[in-house]
Order: C-alpha cells, then structure tokens, then sequence
C-alpha cells in the first residue's frame, strides 16, 4: 500500500532535520498524478551557495523503506552536492 502525502511530509520533516548539516523540508508532491513516486524538494539550511536545493524521486512503499530509500538518496545527493560545490 502507497504511503499518502501527510505521512511522506511527517517521515521526509523528520528524517532531513536530523541531518547533518540540517535539511529542511521543501515541498511534497506525486509524480505522474497519483502513480507510486513522489518527490521531494530539500534544502540545506546554510548552505554556502544558497539557496541548495535537492529534488529526490522516491516509491510510495511502506515506511521502513521509504525510511530506508530516503536516507540512502539524501546522502547521496549531497554527497554530489558536496563534490560540485
């Protein structure tokens, strides 16, 4: 079963404050109207260049893995984000 949008925001609020550095949570949104992705706008709070925005495409799965999938797309993107900068 598809994660809706309300429990995305919460687990996405949730997991990108306790980064470090800090992320905050941008926007939510389905991707293809309604079908099992959805993504994520975040940004880097203090960011050297601001504003440094990541956009993650990630499944509506269920929450361990969302959980998983996001954790693993956001250290990736800023470690890309950390190598262009």
């Amino acid at each position: 079963m598809s994660l809706n949008l309300d429990t995305i925001t919460a687990i996405s609020r949730d997991i990108a404050a306790a980064n470090d550095p800090p992320l905050e949570l941008v926007g939510v949104a389905s991707s293809d109207g309604g079908s099992d992705r959805v993504e994520l706008l975040v940004t880097i709070v203090g960011c050297h260049d601001e504003p440094c925005v990541l956009m993650l495409n990630l499944t509506r799965t269920e929450t361990s893995q969302f959980e998983r999938e996001l954790k693993d797309k956001l250290r990736e993107k800023f470690a890309d984000h950390r190598r262009q900068a």
